[in-house]
């Protein structure tokens, strides 16, 4: 009878680790993270048809210094991830320490680029009561020069780049319009 009594607790207590209910001391999987997102824009509230929501994570200020601009009062930056037909798009938002500084910023990020052979690199542009610059760059796919277009802009004290893996950029624009900014 005491052996029984004793059975009772221990089944109990395999019942609960097989099931899950006791806290592992690691993550036994991967872990998706909520980013703090004083960087708003990045997730959008209403996403245009078509477009599929993927996630969102943070920047590190030395990727955004590398990859966009190496620039002093970068705050914070992420980046939101959208797919259309297959192909990914982006929208990274950087949070600067001042108005002067996301203007700074786009200067500096436009300055990286080299003059197109023929054509023009930057073309403004206005949406959402903001001017933006579409700058065209090209990449080698399938052994042809095919087009990419960026959307960039500054709202307060925030830069807004939006991007994709596309030739057109009335996508893209479609994209940056969503954010609202």
């Amino acid at each position: 009878m005491n052996m029984k009594l004793l059975l009772i607790p221990f089944i109990a207590l395999l019942l609960v680790a097989v099931s899950g209910c006791t806290d592992p001391a690691e993550p036994t999987g991967p872990t998706v993270e909520t980013p703090d997102l004083s960087v708003d824009g990045v997730v959008l509230e209403t996403v245009p048809e078509g477009f599929e929501y993927l996630g969102v994570h943070d920047l590190e200020i030395d990727t955004v210094k590398t990859s966009y601009a190496d620039v002093e009062g970068i705050v914070n930056a992420s980046e939101g991830i959208y797919n259309l037909d297959s192909v990914d798009y982006f929208i990274i938002a950087i949070e600067m320490e001042s108005s002067a500084a996301a203007e700074e910023l786009i200067t500096q990020y436009k300055a990286g680029f080299t003059p197109l052979a023929m054509g023009e690199r930057f073309t403004a542009a206005s949406f959402n009561e903001h001017d933006a610059t579409l700058v065209m760059k090209y990449i080698t796919a399938g052994g042809e020069q095919v087009p990419r277009y960026h959307y960039v802009w500054s709202n307060e004290n925030f830069v807004f780049l939006v991007k994709g893996n596309t030739d057109d950029s009335a996508v893209v624009l479609d994209l940056a319009k969503a954010t609202g900014f």
